[in-house]
């Protein structure tokens, strides 16, 4: 009888243990349900945010179309000799316009759209056309351009439906994943994925114009288009494809989001845009004893005033060829993108202040910005718009 109570107790014991496991499987495959589950929903609410982001992109990307009405000046006569007092001369040389260009632009609020200004340069016939509307739209206005920078800012007067894209507020950083949307080779509503592949590429005629560059495909018809990041924010507007035939090879320019952002504010404001002035060249040093007894002195900048210009504020407030920058406003300068983009959130008539190294002694000198003069944008050549 002791036994059988025995086996019976141990038996008890089996089937508890056995429904206890049978419990923890079930409870395991329970959570690991709930997991997958909440994963999902994870990945599929990623997914939804996702296409939302792109397809608000696309309902806020435009088509401008741009052709030239003028006619060409044709068959000029030119008389054999001409007279010694010079009172007939031969007609200047007069470029071969296109007739026809196609560029990309995007809208920022309600009315306005933001693109090249070499996309409408030389056109008098501008049309844009919309992703989610089925006709041309030809009651549009330029409100400003800055060609220099070579951004313009259209208002479309007719009422559609679109969505706008916003500014980034963080900059990029070189390694980020962008993604560039436009027209590029006509087709249409193109979206291509890239990395920003660096962070300062400069302008040759402008210091106050840098790039950024990006190996996302960009072709003719991508100009005034959107470069983004992850999110669907704008971090600059495609600008220049940089190739010896017009045909993609992975250097694509991209002016920054800062530097539109002030130009488009200043348009919208006054339908123009104005520059602040130093008056300064820099560099860095490149005498290497000077760069060895800068570092024995303890400093660790090395961006040097090369020249000063006459009659400049530079010269009115006592900056001198040779002295070290250190610091503007506070901010800690290293190279000579941080000067200009420092100047980016500046205007003629502000007061900076420098910290510059001379003769062994920090000093701080206080500037207040002149107004820069307008300079011809160099990219005007065939190998570099991409209309």
């Amino acid at each position: 009888m002791t036994l059988i109570i025995l086996s019976l107790t141990l038996f008890n014991e089996m089937m508890i243990t056995i429904k206890l496991n049978l419990i923890n499987i079930s409870m395991k495959r329970f959570i690991v349900i709930i997991i997958v589950m909440m994963f999902s929903s994870v990945s599929f609410a990623e997914e939804e945010q996702l296409q939302q982001t792109w397809e608000k992109a696309f309902n806020s990307v435009v088509l401008v179309s741009s052709e030239s009405t003028l006619k060409e000046i044709k068959d000029v006569v030119l008389p054999d000799v001409f007279d010694q007092d010079d009172r007939f001369s031969p007609p200047e040389f007069v470029p071969k316009l296109p007739k026809y260009a196609m560029g990309t632009g995007f809208f920022i609020n309600k009315i306005h759209l933001v693109t090249n200004y070499h996309v409408i340069r030389h056109f008098d016939k501008i049309k844009i056309y919309a992703y989610n509307h089925p006709f041309e739209i030809t009651d549009i206005k330029i409100v400003g351009y800055d060609a220099e920078i070579d951004i313009a800012v259209i208002e479309v007067i007719e009422d559609i439906d679109h969505d706008s894209l916003e500014w980034a507020d963080n900059e990029p950083s070189i390694g980020d994943q962008v993604y560039a949307l436009g027209h590029g080779v006509s087709q249409i509503w193109s979206l291509t994925q890239g990395i920003l592949s660096y962070d300062y590429r400069p302008n040759p005629s402008t210091s106050f114009v840098h790039y950024i560059q990006t190996d996302a495909v960009i072709n003719s018809g991508n100009s005034g288009g959107p470069l983004l990041n992850e999110e669907g924010k704008v971090i600059g507007v495609t600008t220049l494809l940089i190739s010896p035939d017009k045909s993609y090879v992975g250097y694509g320019y991209v002016l920054p989001t800062p530097l539109v952002k002030r130009v488009v504010a200043q348009i919208l404001a006054t339908g123009k845009h104005v520059k602040p002035s130093i008056g300064i060249m820099m560099g860095i040093i490149d005498d290497k004893e000077l760069y060895e007894k800068l570092k024995a002195e303890g400093l660790d900048h090395f961006l040097e005033i090369k020249e000063v210009i006459v009659d400049s504020p530079a010269y009115r407030f006592g900056l001198l060829a040779g002295d070290i920058i250190v610091s503007i406003d506070d901010k800690d300068i290293q190279v000579v993108p941080h000067v200009i983009q420092l100047l980016w959130q500046r205007n003629p008539g502000d007061q900076i202040s420098f910290n510059i190294y001379r003769n062994g002694e920090h000093q701080i000198i206080d500037v207040v910005l002149g107004t820069a003069k307008t300079v011809p944008n160099p990219f005007d050549g065939p190998f570099y718009d991409m209309e």
